[in-house]
């Protein structure tokens, strides 16, 4: 297979361009690198690299026919969302429909867009199933969800298939813990890396589904080679099915970080977070044959031995 991938050198992507590699896939990612880096990215013959924005893409830059796209660059930060809103939506949205124009023009016929769980705001119960209402309390998850719409209206139109993946928090190595919305794993070992106090939002109690970035890595070739109908749209949730509080969450770490002996310091929640989230991903198992195969704290001394808790 020939892949693109759209946000390869970034947390996500740069793990996806190893798993491709390992399949034999020829790859070529498309990056700026505002938040990726090509140290993420290995030195491959299969692999090629354009560093542009895709927006500023035009045909000229794709001369090879490709069997798939992976959209995975994003303005993640939901307080960017609401602060730079009309930034947020080019990085999330226009970027979308860009992708989706290459998909007409260059006849791709498959696109994997990395969607959120932040679509569905804060569900009334867990586990949260694909079915469930969307209402996206931040202008990131409306963002996420526009462009489901769209890649949903536009794979029947310009008949290619389309999955859209609701990534819950993912967590691993190459995730930088210098952003307002890394994720929490890697802000709390750096701070415990460094024995600084931990910041929690909330009263700790709020839960969340963690999923390893090699699992979502997975989730996402997967995606690639199932087999679908031509038009077709699948949205499918992509967690590890289980729910982790923040208070736990510390706990877990700590045994990473024996000699951690900080105070938490609590404030009040951010706009925009929910209280509880956990996937339900039976359609991931159904569709995709897929689920998580990394229990949370295997995966951190795993990422304990890469030295790469927290840089």
């Amino acid at each position: 297979m020939n892949i693109l991938v759209v946000g390869g050198a970034g947390f996500i992507g740069s793990h996806l361009v190893d798993l491709l590699i390992q399949n034999e896939c020829d790859v070529t990612v498309v990056d700026n690198l505002a938040t990726g880096n090509l140290k993420n990215l290995p030195e491959h013959p299969r692999l090629k690299f354009i560093y542009k924005d895709i927006l500023e893409c035009d045909l000229k830059d794709f001369p090879d026919s490709f069997d798939g796209v992976v959209h995975l660059v994003a303005n993640a930060s939901i307080s960017a969302s609401w602060e730079k809103p009309l930034s947020a939506h080019n990085a999330n949205l226009s970027s979308t429909i860009k992708i989706i124009e290459f998909c007409k023009k260059l006849r791709i016929p498959r696109l994997v867009y990395a969607s959120s769980a932040a679509v569905y705001g804060e569900s009334k119960e867990t586990p949260i199933n694909e079915r469930f209402e969307v209402n996206p309390l931040s202008p990131y998850g409306l963002q996420k969800l526009s462009g489901e719409k769209y890649g949903a209206l536009f794979a029947k139109e310009f008949g290619f298939s389309f999955v859209a993946l609701r990534f819950f928090n993912v967590f691993g190595e190459r995730q930088s813990p210098d952003s307002d919305y890394s994720g929490v794993i890697s802000i709390f070992s750096n701070a415990m890396k460094s024995n600084l106090p931990i910041t929690i939002y909330g009263d700790g109690r709020q839960t969340r589904d963690f999923i390893y970035v090699r699992d979502v890595a997975r989730a996402i070739y997967k995606s690639l080679v199932v087999t679908l109908k031509v038009g077709s749209t699948s949205i499918i949730n992509v967690g590890s099915g289980n729910q982790t509080s923040l208070l736990k969450l510390i706990d877990l770490l700590k045994r990473q970080f024996p000699d951690w002996q900080q105070e938490k310091i609590f404030k009040d929640p951010r706009i925009g977070d929910v209280l509880h989230s956990q996937a339900d991903i039976a359609k991931a198992s159904q569709e995709l044959d897929f689920i998580s195969k990394w229990p949370i704290d295997i995966a951190f001394e795993t990422m304990l031995k890469t030295h790469d808790v927290g840089k």
